[in-house]
């Protein structure tokens, strides 16, 4: 399977939308519609060193997540799935 590159998560103003919660983890997606393509990563809530008193919004510009999305890719959770 091909890695994913963040500059194609995040570039074009994409979108990232919370999709669920599940213990204590947010699941993020981003549609890529040019490519008709569509990429998930988490926001592990449980790391309070991490996310301290972040908010995190439903719709939210992609770029602004980036941290997350890296360590998402860094710790195999970036996944394409579509």
């Amino acid at each position: 399977m091909k890695e994913i590159s963040i500059k194609d998560v995040i570039d074009n103003s994409k979108r990232a939308k919370l999709t669920h919660a599940i213990a204590g983890r947010l699941y993020y997606r981003v549609d890529d519609i040019e490519r008709n393509t569509t990429y998930q990563f988490c926001v592990d809530m449980n790391d309070k060193e991490d996310v301290g008193s972040t908010t995190f919004i439903v719709d939210e510009k992609a770029i602004l997540l980036m941290r997350y999305i890296r360590k998402s890719k860094d710790s195999g959770d970036l996944i394409q799935i579509k």
